[in-house]
C-alpha cells in the first residue's frame, strides 16, 4: 500500500516490532555517523596523498574511499526495517562480502533470545519443592 507520494506505508506491526525498529534505527544512525566521520577524514588524507604523489589526474586513493563508503551504505541499509514493507531484495549479497547489518542484528537477537531462554530454564521455580 502506498500513500500519494508513492512511499510505502508501515505494515501492521505490534509495539515490540516498532520498539525493535526504533532501537535498530538508532544503532544504524550511529554507525552511519561514524562512517561519515571516518570517510571525511580518510577522503582528505587520500586526496592529499593523490595530489602530492602526482596522481591528480588519476586520484586512486580518493575514489577508493568513495567506493568503500558507498559499499558500507549498501551493507548498512539504513532505512530497511521490519515494520516497513519495501521492495528491497533482502536476499541480495552484501556489497562488502559479509552478512549485512540486518543479518548481524538478527543473529545477535537470536543469540540473546537463546541465552535468555537458557537462563529462564536454569532458574528454579520458587514454588517447586523438588
Amino acid at each position: 500500500m502506498s500513500n500519494r507520494n508513492g512511499s510505502q506505508l508501515p505494515v501492521p506491526a505490534d509495539r515490540g516490532v516498532v520498539i525493535r525498529d526504533f532501537i535498530v534505527f538508532q544503532v544504524k544512525l550511529a554507525a552511519d555517523g561514524l562512517k561519515d566521520f571516518v570517510a571525511i577524514n580518510l577522503s582528505v588524507v587520500a586526496i592529499v596523498i593523490d595530489l602530492l604523489t602526482g596522481r591528480g589526474r588519476n586520484p586512486r586513493f580518493f575514489y577508493a574511499v568513495v567506493r568503500l563508503s558507498r559499499r558500507f551504505e549498501g551493507w548498512l541499509a539504513l532505512h530497511r526495517m521490519r515494520g516497513l514493507s519495501d521492495a528491497d531484495d533482502r536476499t541480495a549479497p552484501s556489497p562488502l562480502g559479509v552478512p549485512d547489518a540486518d543479518k548481524l542484528i538478527g543473529q545477535f537477537e537470536d543469540h540473546m533470545e537463546r541465552k535468555a531462554s537458557e537462563m529462564r530454564a536454569r532458574r528454579k521455580d520458587p514454588w517447586d519443592s523438588g
